[in-house]
């Protein structure tokens, strides 16, 4: 189609030229032969502009020298008018060409460099292998137009998979092909069409490399048997994968990062759980023991203080049953085999059994207790929720002032249950609200307070096991309120039902 182009131009040229003699020489004339050849050297390339040169010193013979329509002449002078036409058209020619060339190879550096500027940001944003596999086969699919495959290894394994592949669902011709691929990933080197490694298969296979550390491997598979890849395409390739193999380092030095924080915050809060654990069973122990020595050292003891130890004991007894129920709910919790047991309850019913379960400890405290009847049941464990208000009673003892009031309240809102406790106290800050149902968080006033910040983590995780909410807010000066929703359901139509 080239050279078809290239013949018309010269055959418009010449038509043009047969009503120029009255105005312009031959000279001129055979100037205008150029245009054709600047043309196909611009559009076409090298061959369609040496075409033009030959065809039009050929035109301009046979059209416009004497004798004309004849490729003879009567002046010997106009065969090194010919010889020189021909030389500049040539040298024209091979200038426009290279020129040509030049704009191409800037065009496709361009082309690649924004290729390559792309894929490294993507490759930026990516955090998992998948993304970036995938990324890599539809950028370099987009840029030589074949069959792509990526490799990797199984995880903990040197055996090869395919990870990602352009067109998707491609995959390798044979079994031997997955061989060499291997073969590749071993050595670290080429290997398929084009190489001088097993170079039968039409598959060329090139290692993504990090330094000497092989991370991958690309399978490039051309659509014609016989094509090779060239070193133009052979670049495009190791810059590709270059890219690839930095973003797999890159994902792979997060995942190590993140193991080694995750170990030290394991590492110090497992410190920080054998400190506290170890002391809150050190303290009740030795109440319970000093108790217990004394009602055996024998003697006289009194009837009022046999009362006294015998109901440190009990207390003490009672706060390590609690103790060592938060660490086994927390252990619950974590593993996922905590699952509510639901049935209807009414919250009336739960916060009677807390305060009988809790009562010893209440005894400094005025408690104010609002509860409507007419409350609607709510489809909840017992036992769990009962847990979470007797953790809440339990925090708000321990952080309200001496003798300070307790106020606890429920109350219905559309669709669900509202309970909330009211202690006077110091307030939590804004910042610390959230954080304070955090495993092992505990404010700086409660560093001389017994516990290890435990409770509101379990009672957060209860209640969100019922698909409820629970939150802290300040009420008043000095005032925290803790509140707990659960939602409330259809209620059942009799009461045989419950």
């Amino acid at each position: 189609m080239a050279y078809l182009w290239t013949l018309l131009t010269i055959s418009l040229v010449t038509v043009i030229g047969k009503f120029l003699p009255p105005f312009f020489d031959l000279l001129n004339i055979a100037l205008l032969y150029l245009l054709p050849v600047l043309i196909s050297a611009a559009y076409w390339g090298r061959g369609p502009s040496f075409f033009a040169s030959f065809l039009g010193v050929l035109a301009f013979d046979f059209f416009f020298v004497p004798p004309i329509y004849s490729f003879s002449v009567d002046n010997i002078q106009y065969l090194f008018t010919f010889a020189v036409y021909l030389l500049v058209a040539i040298v024209i020619s091979t200038m426009a060409t290279k020129l040509r060339d030049e704009l191409e190879k800037a065009r496709k550096s361009e082309r690649l460099t924004l290729a390559l500027y792309a894929l490294s940001r993507q490759m930026a944003a990516v955090t998992n292998v998948q993304q970036i596999s995938e990324i890599l086969v539809n950028t370099i699919a987009e840029a030589i137009d074949r069959k792509i495959i990526f490799m990797l290894p199984e995880t903990d394994k040197n055996q090869l998979s395919i990870a990602a592949s352009s067109p998707a669902g491609a995959t390798l011709a044979s079994g031997n092909e997955l061989g060499i691929a291997q073969w590749v990933w071993d050595h670290g080197k080429y290997a398929g069409r084009g190489t001088g490694v097993i170079r039968e298969t039409p598959t060329f296979f090139l290692p993504v490399k990090v330094e000497n550390r092989t991370m991958a491997v690309l399978a490039v598979t051309p659509e014609m048997k016989d094509d090779f890849i060239s070193p133009e395409q052979l670049q495009i390739l190791e810059a590709f994968t270059n890219i690839a193999a930095v973003g797999l380092i890159r994902v792979e030095l997060a995942k190590e990062a993140a193991k080694a924080k995750l170990l030290s915050e394991s590492e110090k809060l497992h410190t920080a759980l054998l400190n506290s654990v170890s002391h809150e069973i050190r303290t009740p122990l030795a109440s319970i023991t000093g108790a217990v020595t004394g009602l055996l050292e024998g003697g006289v003891i009194s009837s009022e203080s046999r009362d006294i130890l015998l109901s440190t004991i009990k207390e003490e007894a009672q706060r390590m049953n609690r103790f060592t129920s938060n660490l086994l709910d927390m252990t619950r919790l974590e593993s996922g085999v905590l699952k509510p047991n639901v049935d209807w309850c009414d919250m009336q019913d739960i916060v009677g059994v807390a305060i009988r379960e809790i009562g010893d400890i209440l005894q400094k405290h005025k408690l104010q207790i609002y509860i409507p009847a007419g409350l609607p049941l709510v489809m909840a464990d017992f036992a769990l929720i009962e847990h979470v208000v007797i953790n809440l009673l339990e925090n708000a003892v321990k952080y309200s002032l001496p003798d300070g009031e307790i106020s606890m309240s429920v109350q219905q809102r559309d669709k669900e249950l509202l309970f909330s406790i009211i202690n006077v106290g110091s307030t939590i800050p804004a910042k610390d609200r959230k954080d304070v149902f955090d495993k092992f968080y505990r404010l700086h006033v409660s560093k001389n307070r017994a516990g290890i910040g435990l409770g509101l983590s379990i009672c957060k995780g209860i209640i969100e096991a019922h698909k409820g909410k629970i939150w802290v807010e300040s009420s008043g000066q000095n005032k925290n309120c803790f509140i707990f929703s659960l939602p409330v359901p259809d209620q059942p139509s009799q009461p045989g039902n419950i």
